[in-house]
């Protein structure tokens, strides 16, 4: 029997972006290359494998920014109603990827954390001693001015046994509930606590240097 080794990612690429008002998934970097692309090569860098990339919104711009890279797509038609859906899709498709008796968790992953990188992939993956351990991503909360109380949340790892309840989630519930429960390791990252939601977000994301 084969040692279980490798961790698979699932990159969240469906949102609609309705506060943004443009698709998250393909704004450029600096190099001009669309996040979602920047995301998955980076995965794929921390070693994740597969790499499955879940669409919705603006899936043709999002296959093209993806041509040539080693990843598969699946589509969420129900995308409107949530994270939680393309979640489920996602893991969902795992189960049919080939070698997947090789695959012992999966990292999910978003777009619109333009700050983290394979680094902080590549120590989840160690955390988890190649996906055998829940581990979540730990960051002060936005509102720390207000609440000191730590966030846990994605990039993080799920063991293959959460991957049944993660393929029942619907509309916005994501895997916090699980991340919140006890035996959830955590790797702390400042990167976190900046993502892209609104024309400011990207403003002072375009004003950081080597983004």
């Amino acid at each position: 029997m084969q040692d279980i080794s490798n961790v698979a990612a699932v990159l969240l690429a469906a949102g609609g972006s309705s506060r943004l008002g443009v698709p998250k998934q393909l704004l450029t970097d600096h190099d001009g290359v669309p996040l979602v692309a920047r995301v998955a090569a980076q995965l794929l860098a921390a070693g994740c494998v597969p790499v499955v990339v879940v669409t919705g919104a603006s899936a043709e711009g999002v296959a093209d920014a993806l041509i040539g890279m080693e990843v598969t797509l699946v589509h969420n038609a129900a995308w409107t109603t949530g994270m939680g859906t393309s979640i489920a899709r996602g893991v969902g498709a795992l189960a049919v990827v080939p070698n997947n008796e090789r695959v012992g968790g999966v990292l999910i992953a978003a777009c619109d954390m333009p700050e983290v990188g394979a680094a902080h992939f590549g120590e989840l993956i160690r955390a988890s001693r190649h996906g055998s351990m829940r581990v979540a991503s730990a960051y002060m909360s936005p509102l720390s001015v207000y609440n000191s109380a730590m966030m846990y949340g994605i990039p993080a790892i799920f063991p293959k046994r959460d991957w049944p309840a993660l393929a029942l989630l619907t509309g916005d519930r994501g895997g916090r509930a699980l991340l919140a429960e006890t035996g959830t390791f955590s790797v702390p990252s400042s990167q976190c606590t900046f993502d892209l939601d609104t024309p400011d977000d990207v403003a002072a994301w375009r004003a950081m240097p080597n983004t």
